[in-house]
Protein backbone atom coordinates (compact mmCIF):
# COMPACT_ATOMS: atom_id res chain seq x y z
CA UNK A 1 0.00 0.00 0.00
CA UNK A 2 1.42 3.12 -1.40
CA UNK A 3 1.59 6.47 1.17
CA UNK A 4 -1.08 8.68 -0.31
CA UNK A 5 -3.42 6.32 0.81
CA UNK A 6 -1.83 5.94 4.55
CA UNK A 7 -2.15 9.69 4.51
CA UNK A 8 -5.02 9.94 3.72
CA UNK A 9 -6.78 7.08 5.67
CA UNK A 10 -5.10 9.34 8.94
CA UNK A 11 -6.48 12.46 7.54
CA UNK A 12 -10.44 10.87 7.55
CA UNK A 13 -9.61 8.93 10.33
CA UNK A 14 -8.34 12.27 12.59
CA UNK A 15 -11.80 14.34 11.09
CA UNK A 16 -13.81 11.85 12.28
CA UNK A 17 -12.36 11.68 15.73
CA UNK A 18 -12.61 15.38 15.96
CA UNK A 19 -16.17 15.56 14.17
CA UNK A 20 -17.21 13.06 17.51
CA UNK A 21 -15.74 15.18 19.93
CA UNK A 22 -17.22 18.08 18.55
CA UNK A 23 -20.72 16.37 17.92
CA UNK A 24 -20.48 15.15 21.52
CA UNK A 25 -19.62 18.75 22.80
CA UNK A 26 -21.87 20.54 20.84
CA UNK A 27 -24.76 17.25 21.89
CA UNK A 28 -23.78 18.44 25.40
CA UNK A 29 -24.65 22.30 25.05
CA UNK A 30 -27.62 21.61 23.48
CA UNK A 31 -28.62 19.05 26.14
CA UNK A 32 -27.72 21.75 28.91
CA UNK A 33 -29.58 24.68 26.82
CA UNK A 34 -32.80 22.81 26.75
CA UNK A 35 -32.41 21.84 30.22
CA UNK A 36 -32.32 25.63 30.91
CA UNK A 37 -35.00 26.77 29.19
CA UNK A 38 -37.20 23.59 30.26
CA UNK A 39 -36.26 24.85 33.89
CA UNK A 40 -37.14 28.80 32.58
CA UNK A 41 -40.31 27.43 31.22
CA UNK A 42 -41.31 25.80 34.66
CA UNK A 43 -39.96 29.11 36.46
CA UNK A 44 -42.44 31.06 34.02
CA UNK A 45 -45.44 28.71 34.49
CA UNK A 46 -44.49 29.25 38.39
CA UNK A 47 -44.51 32.88 38.38
CA UNK A 48 -47.99 33.13 35.79
CA UNK A 49 -49.45 30.95 38.59
CA UNK A 50 -48.61 32.63 41.33
CA UNK A 51 -49.91 35.99 39.35
CA UNK A 52 -53.33 34.66 38.83
CA UNK A 53 -53.33 33.80 42.46
CA UNK A 54 -52.52 37.33 43.44
CA UNK A 55 -55.03 38.62 40.78
CA UNK A 56 -57.78 36.79 42.31
CA UNK A 57 -56.84 37.87 45.84
CA UNK A 58 -57.05 41.45 44.25
CA UNK A 59 -60.19 41.08 42.87
CA UNK A 60 -61.09 39.48 46.12
CA UNK A 61 -60.12 42.58 48.27
CA UNK A 62 -61.17 44.65 45.78
CA UNK A 63 -64.74 43.37 46.17
CA UNK A 64 -64.47 43.27 49.78
CA UNK A 65 -63.94 47.29 50.23
CA UNK A 66 -66.64 48.16 47.90
CA UNK A 67 -68.96 46.48 50.16
CA UNK A 68 -67.07 47.91 52.86
CA UNK A 69 -67.21 50.93 51.80
CA UNK A 70 -70.68 50.64 50.56
CA UNK A 71 -72.15 49.61 54.29
CA UNK A 72 -69.89 52.71 55.14
CA UNK A 73 -71.85 55.16 53.13
CA UNK A 74 -75.33 53.12 54.63
CA UNK A 75 -74.01 53.30 57.98
CA UNK A 76 -73.20 57.22 57.37
CA UNK A 77 -76.69 58.20 55.96
CA UNK A 78 -78.06 56.72 58.82
CA UNK A 79 -75.94 58.25 61.60
CA UNK A 80 -76.86 61.52 59.64
CA UNK A 81 -80.43 60.88 59.35
CA UNK A 82 -80.48 59.96 63.05
CA UNK A 83 -77.75 62.59 64.91
CA UNK A 84 -79.27 65.90 66.00
CA UNK A 85 -78.43 69.19 64.08
CA UNK A 86 -74.92 70.52 64.00
CA UNK A 87 -73.68 71.96 67.16
CA UNK A 88 -73.30 76.03 66.35
CA UNK A 89 -70.60 77.45 64.84
CA UNK A 90 -67.60 78.74 67.20
CA UNK A 91 -67.94 82.00 67.84
CA UNK A 92 -64.86 84.24 68.74
CA UNK A 93 -64.80 84.43 72.84
CA UNK A 94 -62.84 88.11 73.67
CA UNK A 95 -59.83 86.56 75.43
CA UNK A 96 -57.77 90.13 76.31
CA UNK A 97 -60.18 92.82 77.28
CA UNK A 98 -58.78 96.06 79.31
CA UNK A 99 -61.58 98.14 80.02
CA UNK A 100 -64.31 96.14 78.34
CA UNK A 101 -62.29 96.82 74.65
CA UNK A 102 -61.67 93.82 73.01
CA UNK A 103 -57.86 93.24 72.14
CA UNK A 104 -57.71 89.95 71.55
CA UNK A 105 -57.12 90.08 67.67
CA UNK A 106 -54.25 92.96 67.88
CA UNK A 107 -52.96 90.98 70.46
CA UNK A 108 -51.98 87.62 68.47
CA UNK A 109 -50.85 89.92 65.72
CA UNK A 110 -48.40 91.18 67.68
CA UNK A 111 -47.12 88.37 69.62
CA UNK A 112 -46.75 86.68 65.55
CA UNK A 113 -44.83 89.50 64.91
CA UNK A 114 -42.78 88.79 68.09
CA UNK A 115 -42.13 85.21 66.72
CA UNK A 116 -41.20 86.36 63.29
CA UNK A 117 -38.56 89.08 65.06
CA UNK A 118 -37.74 85.77 67.36
CA UNK A 119 -36.66 83.97 64.30
CA UNK A 120 -34.65 86.49 62.26
CA UNK A 121 -32.79 87.16 65.19
CA UNK A 122 -32.25 83.19 65.43
CA UNK A 123 -30.29 83.29 62.04
CA UNK A 124 -28.03 85.54 63.05
CA UNK A 125 -26.58 83.16 65.82
CA UNK A 126 -23.32 81.01 65.76
CA UNK A 127 -25.27 78.03 65.92
CA UNK A 128 -27.28 78.63 62.86
CA UNK A 129 -24.00 79.84 60.72
CA UNK A 130 -22.13 76.83 61.82
CA UNK A 131 -19.91 78.30 64.50
CA UNK A 132 -17.27 79.21 62.54
CA UNK A 133 -19.68 80.45 59.33
CA UNK A 134 -18.50 84.11 58.19
CA UNK A 135 -20.87 86.65 59.93
CA UNK A 136 -23.58 88.87 57.46
CA UNK A 137 -22.26 91.66 56.38
CA UNK A 138 -24.92 93.89 58.47
CA UNK A 139 -25.72 91.77 60.87
CA UNK A 140 -24.75 94.30 63.75
CA UNK A 141 -27.27 96.57 62.40
CA UNK A 142 -29.73 93.87 61.76
CA UNK A 143 -29.79 92.98 64.92
CA UNK A 144 -29.80 96.22 66.63
CA UNK A 145 -33.02 96.75 64.54
CA UNK A 146 -34.51 93.83 65.30
CA UNK A 147 -34.20 94.16 68.49
CA UNK A 148 -35.14 97.97 68.63
CA UNK A 149 -38.82 97.17 67.52
CA UNK A 150 -39.97 94.77 70.38
CA UNK A 151 -38.02 96.51 73.38
CA UNK A 152 -40.92 98.98 73.93
CA UNK A 153 -43.38 96.27 74.06
CA UNK A 154 -42.70 96.16 77.63
CA UNK A 155 -44.99 99.40 78.15
CA UNK A 156 -48.04 98.03 76.06
CA UNK A 157 -47.58 94.67 78.40
CA UNK A 158 -47.42 97.27 81.44
CA UNK A 159 -50.68 99.34 80.41
CA UNK A 160 -52.21 95.93 79.41
CA UNK A 161 -51.10 94.06 83.55
CA UNK A 162 -52.32 98.07 85.26
CA UNK A 163 -55.56 97.61 82.99
CA UNK A 164 -55.04 101.66 81.87
CA UNK A 165 -56.26 102.70 78.55
CA UNK A 166 -54.32 105.86 79.20
CA UNK A 167 -51.14 104.28 79.50
CA UNK A 168 -52.07 101.95 76.66
CA UNK A 169 -52.40 104.28 74.32
CA UNK A 170 -49.19 106.48 74.94
CA UNK A 171 -47.24 103.45 74.35
CA UNK A 172 -49.15 102.62 71.18
CA UNK A 173 -48.49 106.31 70.42
CA UNK A 174 -44.50 105.47 71.14
CA UNK A 175 -44.42 102.51 68.75
CA UNK A 176 -46.51 103.52 66.11
CA UNK A 177 -43.70 106.48 65.97
CA UNK A 178 -40.79 103.99 65.85
CA UNK A 179 -42.16 101.95 63.42
CA UNK A 180 -43.34 105.23 61.22
CA UNK A 181 -39.83 106.22 61.32
CA UNK A 182 -37.81 102.71 60.71
CA UNK A 183 -38.75 103.09 56.79
CA UNK A 184 -37.21 106.40 56.35
CA UNK A 185 -34.34 106.52 58.57
CA UNK A 186 -31.45 106.98 56.10
CA UNK A 187 -28.62 108.04 58.53
CA UNK A 188 -25.58 106.25 59.48
CA UNK A 189 -27.67 103.31 61.48
CA UNK A 190 -30.03 102.80 58.31
CA UNK A 191 -33.05 101.13 59.90
CA UNK A 192 -34.78 101.56 56.49
CA UNK A 193 -32.10 99.63 54.89
CA UNK A 194 -32.56 96.51 57.39
CA UNK A 195 -36.37 96.35 57.14
CA UNK A 196 -36.56 96.39 53.38
CA UNK A 197 -34.00 93.30 53.25
CA UNK A 198 -35.83 91.65 56.11
CA UNK A 199 -39.05 92.49 54.55
CA UNK A 200 -40.10 89.25 53.38
CA UNK A 201 -39.16 87.55 56.74
CA UNK A 202 -39.81 90.39 59.22
CA UNK A 203 -42.83 92.55 57.95
CA UNK A 204 -43.83 95.69 59.91
CA UNK A 205 -46.76 96.41 58.28
CA UNK A 206 -49.11 93.71 60.35
CA UNK A 207 -47.58 95.13 63.92
CA UNK A 208 -47.98 98.79 62.50
CA UNK A 209 -51.60 97.97 62.11
CA UNK A 210 -52.53 96.18 65.11
CA UNK A 211 -51.01 98.43 67.59
CA UNK A 212 -53.06 101.43 65.27
CA UNK A 213 -55.98 99.36 65.73
CA UNK A 214 -55.36 99.45 69.50
CA UNK A 215 -55.12 102.84 69.40
CA UNK A 216 -58.16 103.52 67.36
CA UNK A 217 -59.88 101.31 69.53
CA UNK A 218 -58.92 102.97 73.20
CA UNK A 219 -59.35 106.27 71.88
CA UNK A 220 -62.75 105.80 70.29
CA UNK A 221 -63.91 103.68 73.76
CA UNK A 222 -65.19 106.00 76.74
CA UNK A 223 -62.90 106.75 79.70
CA UNK A 224 -63.32 104.70 82.40
CA UNK A 225 -64.37 106.67 85.76
CA UNK A 226 -63.58 105.42 88.82
CA UNK A 227 -65.88 104.30 91.15
CA UNK A 228 -63.88 104.54 94.26
CA UNK A 229 -62.95 108.44 93.90
CA UNK A 230 -60.45 109.36 96.72
CA UNK A 231 -61.61 111.07 99.93
CA UNK A 232 -60.08 114.39 100.31
CA UNK A 233 -60.07 115.10 104.10
CA UNK A 234 -60.93 118.41 104.97
CA UNK A 235 -58.63 120.04 107.54
CA UNK A 236 -60.13 123.10 109.73
CA UNK A 237 -58.53 126.25 109.75
CA UNK A 238 -56.74 126.76 112.91
CA UNK A 239 -58.18 129.65 115.24
CA UNK A 240 -56.83 133.10 114.50
CA UNK A 241 -54.98 134.13 118.17
CA UNK A 242 -56.39 137.51 118.95
CA UNK A 243 -54.09 140.32 119.30
CA UNK A 244 -54.77 141.64 123.21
Amino acid sequence: MGTLPIILMSVLGGWAVLATVLAVAWGRNLRRERGEHEAEQERNARYRAALRRLEGRATETAAQFEALEREYLVLRRRLEAEAPDTAPEERPFPMVVIDTLDISGEIGLLFEHVARVATAIRGYSAFTRGHSGPEPQKARYDLLWLADCLHTFDRIGRALAGGSQRSLAVACEELLSMYDMYPRDGSGYDSRDTFRRLAERVPLGAATEAVRSIAMKVAAAPERVDRNPPVVEVVAPAPVASVG
